[in-house]
């Protein structure tokens, strides 16, 4: 009886693991390979079908392959697959559309555009023919017309593109296309050893290039020591004038040199005291245009050294070429370069520029070699009638 008991003891334990195994295995979720995909009616996995074939019927059971058939004319399918159905061939029937290879059951119709014409594209998906276009005046091909791209096309030399961007017109004057219009070959003025190779000159022009030289230093210290004197007796004459002043509270009356007798300028509590190194009393008011002094140096300086008059007066890189950029006649540049160095010294007011501003732009051109430009400057703007200011 015990063992009876012990034997029916046994069998339910057996069972009981058996449908614990079998309901974990039909829960499970079945694993396939690449080219496999899960079966329908059980736990198993049937195999995909080729491309170009679409499935039918899959495997009834393991082991066993499914029912695929091939995609009909005019349909697709390019990869391993278990698709019922087969994708439709696009078709080429869009303007100027033509057929580059033909539907097949495993890959699908490719279409492209005719000769003379390119694809654009609308969207991520969709896309045109386009006709090519042409190069217009001025221009030159620089990239044929295909498939994929349009025609390329670049102004040819000494060319700046239009407004229409269909054509290019020739360089007539200085501008960011044509900056060849804006250089010149600058004129040196002081060069005693020649700058070309010995021989090509001929040997007779270099004792008198050199005679001619000795002569124009002559003639420019000559000049600066007249210059200076009358500088120093001017000052000499203002501290006499300044020396016998008046009491506190009182108006001060400086005497002008001698070539303007019987002219004064009246300063209240205000003594003048002369300046060092060939300058005017700062009592002594100078006020010269701004614009009227940038087109007298436009006229004097020439344009080859511009650029590095406007270096050497501190005016930078990047406001030189925005300079040119905004402007394409050299004038209008460079009176813009002549702004930007007004702009960014002290003294002076609206459209008045200092007279310390001046002296040092005629020492710029003169550390440059222009002396006969400084001079004219000079002349024209420094030795006027301090007089004629008051």
């Amino acid at each position: 009886m015990r063992k009876c008991q012990l034997c029916i003891l046994l069998l339910i334990l057996i069972s009981q693991s058996y449908t614990i195994s079998h309901s974990a295995i039909s829960g499970a979720k079945t694993s396939c390979l690449e080219n496999e995909f899960p079966a329908k009616k059980g736990s198993f996995c049937c195999d995909k079908c080729h491309p170009g074939f679409k499935l039918k019927a899959e495997c009834p059971e393991p082991n066993k392959r499914s029912e695929c058939v091939k995609c009909e004319n005019g349909t697709y399918l390019e990869k391993s697959n278990y698709f019922k159905t087969c994708f439709r061939c696009q078709p080429c029937k869009k303007p100027h559309f033509k057929e580059i290879s033909p539907c097949k059951h495993d890959t699908d119709r490719k279409c492209g555009c005719e000769d003379g014409y390119y694809k654009k594209k609308l969207d991520d998906i969709e896309w045109e023919c386009y006709p090519c276009k042409k190069c217009g005046p001025g221009q030159f091909k620089t990239g044929e017309c295909n498939q994929e791209q349009n025609t390329n096309c670049s102004c040819k030399e000494n060319h700046y593109p239009a407004k229409d961007n269909k054509s290019c017109k020739p360089c007539t004057e200085c501008g960011v296309w044509c900056k060849h219009l804006c250089e010149t070959t600058p004129i040196p003025v002081k060069s005693i050893h020649p700058t070309s190779p010995s021989g090509t000159l001929p040997q007779i022009l270099v004792p008198v290039c050199a005679c001619i030289t000795v002569v124009a230093l002559g003639v420019f210290m000559l000049y600066e020591g007249i210059r200076l004197q009358r500088k120093r007796n001017r000052a000499l004459s203002t501290q006499t004038s300044s020396s016998s002043a008046a009491p506190e509270d009182q108006t001060f009356i400086i005497t002008v040199p001698p070539d303007n007798i019987n002219e004064s300028v009246a300063f209240i509590n205000q003594p003048c005291k002369p300046e060092q190194h060939r300058k005017l009393p700062d009592c002594v008011p100078k006020e010269i245009k701004i614009h009227e002094f940038f087109y007298f140096v436009l006229d004097e300086v020439p344009i080859g050294r511009f650029k590095e008059l406007a270096r050497r007066l501190g005016v930078s890189e990047q406001n030189i070429d925005r300079a040119e950029q905004d402007h394409r006649n050299c004038k209008d540049a460079h009176y813009q370069m002549l702004k930007v160095w007004s702009d960014s010294g002290s003294g002076g007011g609206n459209n008045v520029l200092p007279y310390h501003r001046i002296q040092m732009f005629t020492e710029t051109l003169k550390d440059m070699c222009l002396v006969n430009c400084a001079d004219n400057i000079e002349n024209r703007f420094l030795s006027q009638d301090t007089s004629s200011s008051s």
